[in-house]
């Protein structure tokens, strides 16, 4: 019988992942797999947990595809995984479902896809700003408060 299961990550943004828990409840989650650390690291039990749980005609649900993979990349080895399980993803913020039905599988990818090329644009830019903000900041500094010019005193 097929099941839906829900996945929360904590999010630097959020006190918690109770909010995140209430709305996967009410869309349906019958398994909730819950992270307890928010971390950078690669290593993510209860990911890993709701993957392999995963069987034909499961779904795994989150909140939202940040909760779910931290880049693009991520994403897309997590989705060949439920797709190869036979099993499908929906995120609800997204309004997207990716899976084992060839339509929603097509549709879904090529979507995907697309939104993968505007967030590595959008990283990509955010880390140039970032960058020239900070080197900005730095040249600030050397020069003084007052710019590059010096006042000299001429008058003595």
């Amino acid at each position: 019988m097929a099941e839906i299961k829900g996945y929360v990550r904590p999010s630097p943004f959020e006190a918690g992942v109770g909010p995140q828990i209430e709305v996967l409840k009410a869309a349906g989650a019958e398994m909730l797999f819950e992270e307890k650390l928010l971390s950078g690291e690669a290593d993510r039990p209860a990911l890993r947990r709701a993957l392999d749980g995963l069987g034909t005609g499961d779904t795994l649900l989150v909140v939202s595809l940040d909760r779910l993979a931290r880049t693009t990349t991520e994403l897309f080895y997590i989705l060949e995984e439920i797709i190869r399980r036979g099993a499908s993803l929906l995120s609800l913020k997204e309004g997207l479902c990716v899976g084992a039905d060839d339509a929603e599988t097509h549709a879904g990818l090529a979507f995907m896809r697309d939104l993968g090329l505007i967030i590595d644009f959008e990283r990509v830019s955010l880390r140039e700003w970032q960058h020239e903000s900070i080197e900005g900041t730095k040249a600030r500094r050397e020069r003084g408060p007052y710019g590059a010019r010096r006042r000299t005193d001429t008058l003595r």
